[in-house]
Parts: C-alpha cells; sequence; structure tokens
C-alpha cells in the first residue's frame, strides 16, 4: 500500500519492547538501581546505565511513536530471576504475577498500543497456571523466558529437563517462545568492564542456549514449536557453520566415548532455522541482519527494538531494514506481517496506520 506522496505505509510491530510501569520503577528505585530525583542517565555499581526512557512511560511513548512503531510486544521474561531476588526480594511466583498486572495495566493506560506476553521461568513447572490465566484471560500472545538461569556451575540452559513443560505447553497451543539473555550471562565474572556482559556476554547466553537447543534434539521431539531468540539469535549466524561441521562430522563415524553421538538433532542444525527458530533484527548492524536473513530467511526474521533499557535504536534499526531489504515485500515481513501472523496478531492491511 503506497500513498499519494509515495511514502511507503506501513505498520511496524515491535517485538522486543520492555517498558516499566510506575509500580516496578518505584521499586527499583526502592532498591537503589536508580535515583528519581538525580538527572538521566545514571550509573550504577551492576554494569548498567539507566535511562529516562526506561522508567518513565510517558516520556519514552511519544519517541516510540515517532519511530514508527504502531505496536508493541511487552517483555521481561528475560529478568523474571533478577526481577524475583533482587528487585522485588519475592519468590517467582509472586514476582510472575507483578510484571503481568503491571504489563496488563500498562496495555489500559496505552489502548492499542500493546500487546503482552505471558512472562515466566522456563525451569520452574509451579508458574505453569500463571501462565495459563496470562495467555487465557490477559490475551498474551507469547511465553517470555530466559535463555539460561542460575549461575557458575548451576547455570541451567532451556534444554534442560525442567523445561520440557514449557516445550509441551507451547507446542499443544501454538505459541512462541520469546528467549531473551538474563540479567548477567554466562560468563559475566569476566565481563564486568567496558559493559562487555551487554554487548557480548548477552548474546553468548542466547548462543550457547540455542546451539544446546538444537543439539539436544528438542526440535525434533517438538516439531512444530516456535521460539524467538532475540539480538538476532546471537552469534549463532557467524557460528552456524561451526555446528553444521561438528553434526556433520559426529553423523559419519565420529564418536565421544563414552557418552555416544554428543549431538541428538536428527537434522543439519541450519534446519531448524527455516523451521522452529525466529531472529529478530535488534544488533545495530546491517551485516548482523544480512546474516540473520541468510540464515532464517527474511520471512522468519521479525522487527525488535529493544526499546526502553536502550534509550535509542527504533529510528536506527527502520533504517537498516530499508537499507538491507530493499523490496517492500520483504520489509514488510520484517516490520509486521511475520509477527502478525506467528503471534496471531489479527492485524489486516487496513490496520496500517501512521501515528
Amino acid at each position: 500500500m503506497t500513498p499519494p506522496n509515495g511514502t511507503e505505509h506501513r505498520a511496524i510491530v515491535d517485538t522486543h519492547r520492555h517498558p516499566i510501569g510506575p509500580k516496578l520503577a518505584a521499586k527499583m528505585a526502592e532498591r537503589g538501581l536508580y535515583d528519581p530525583k538525580k538527572e538521566f542517565p545514571q550509573t550504577n555499581a551492576q554494569d548498567l546505565i539507566c535511562y529516562r526512557e526506561f522508567f518513565d512511560l510517558e516520556y519514552a511513548m511519544p519517541k516510540q511513536r515517532e519511530g514508527g512503531v504502531t505496536l508493541s510486544l511487552a517483555s521481561n521474561g528475560g529478568e523474571v530471576e533478577w526481577f524475583a531476588r533482587d528487585m522485588l526480594q519475592v519468590s517467582t511466583g509472586e514476582a510472575l504475577k507483578f510484571l503481568n498486572d503491571e504489563y496488563l495495566e500498562i496495555r489500559n493506560r496505552y489502548p492499542g498500543e500493546f500487546a503482552l506476553m505471558a512472562n515466566a521461568h522456563a525451569l520452574e513447572e509451579g508458574c505453569r497456571p500463571i501462565v495459563e490465566k496470562m495467555i487465557s484471560q490477559g490475551s498474551a500472545k507469547a511465553i517470555a523466558v530466559a535463555s539460561s538461569y542460575g549461575d557458575g556451575a548451576d547455570r541451567a540452559f532451556l534444554d534442560s529437563p525442567k523445561a520440557e513443560w514449557l516445550w509441551e505447553f507451547a507446542e499443544a497451543n501454538d505459541i512462541v517462545v520469546h528467549i531473551h539473555p538474563p540479567m548477567l550471562s554466562v560468563g559475566h565474572e569476566v565481563l564486568m568492564q567496558y559493559r562487555l556482559n551487554e554487548a557480548v556476554g548477552r548474546p553468548f547466553d542466547s548462543t550457547v542456549n540455542g546451539a544446546r537447543m538444537i543439539g539436544s534434539g528438542l526440535f525434533d521431539r517438538h516439531p512444530k514449536l516456535q521460539v524467538l531468540i532475540v539480538h538476532m539469535g546471537g552469534e549463532l549466524a557467524s557460528i552456524l557453520g561451526r555446528l553444521e561441521f561438528n553434526w556433520q562430522l559426529n553423523y559419519n563415524g565420529v564418536r565421544n566415548p563414552p557418552t555416544g553421538r554428543p549431538y541428538k538433532n536428527k537434522r543439519p542444525p541450519s534446519d531448524y532455522f527455516k523451521t522452529n527458530i525466529l531472529v529478530d533484527c535488534m544488533g545495530f548492524n546491517p551485516i548482523g541482519l544480512r546474516a540473520a536473513i541468510e540464515m532464517c530467511g527474511a520471512d522468519r526474521v521479525v522487527f525488535g527494538s529493544d526499546y526502553g533499557p536502550i534509550p535509542y535504536g527504533i529510528k536506527e534499526h527502520v533504517q537498516i531494514v530499508e537499507d538491507v531489504l530493499p523490496s517492500p515485500t520483504e520489509r514488510q515481513q520484517v516490520f509486521w506481517k511475520t509477527s502478525n501472523r506467528v503471534f496471531r496478531l489479527g492485524l489486516f492491511d487496513t490496520d496500517l496506520i501512521t501515528r
């Protein structure tokens, strides 16, 4: 659809948005994450830089609209463990109820601008009733989880048997699982300089998790399962050839005694990006976007900005998509059509609006 002035008229669905409501912002201030009386940006001992866009929705929403976003999918599933332990200091279940209730308030406060995800702890099946309620009563469009939980030798990824309830539920209900790295990534103990936990560690956490999910045969057990790995899938595009190399050797006679075949996946690793794994475009890098599109296909890459914690990025990511994809058809797939299909948002061409 092209209006008379020749400008492309489109919707943009942001699948990677972290809004914070006033109740959670107050809890964060109470725990010393930031000081609402001081100017932004602020820094703290947790290697975080706090921006006004994260804590003040009234300030952030006009910028979101100016960037062209017409609908955001809200989630904070990657930080559930951190929110429960450090910010809210409550059980996982109580933290999930707090987060989900606040998201319902945000959606009501900005009608038509937010769709919700059901935040969850992938390794705690006890949160399943909360997830089910958020989907059935809150109309959640996805389940948001972290790529790993715990720390050190106790860190567990989503190939853990404890996550099997999640995959069974998601596949049975045809609902996407949105996978985001935790606050402190694998290897964070050597990355707490130069903001490397955020720049390197968090995408690395997603990379390790994605490789483990593939290698464990998870997608063979759940062939209809759909997951979205944020930040362009971490570094999966860069190491996909190495995964293929290892898998091909493994299935051509190489053994790893005494455990037998280390890989359980039945198909080449690259296959799963065409059938089970989606990624977003968040990464500020046209080279990365091209690699993500080559890895998954233009119809399996969705728009994501990480707006909120990141004080810019909507316009920048829109521009990168436009630069990398000259085809309007492929742009629309990234901007909204793929999201509309996989999240079952119910949008039509007549819903395209410019705010």
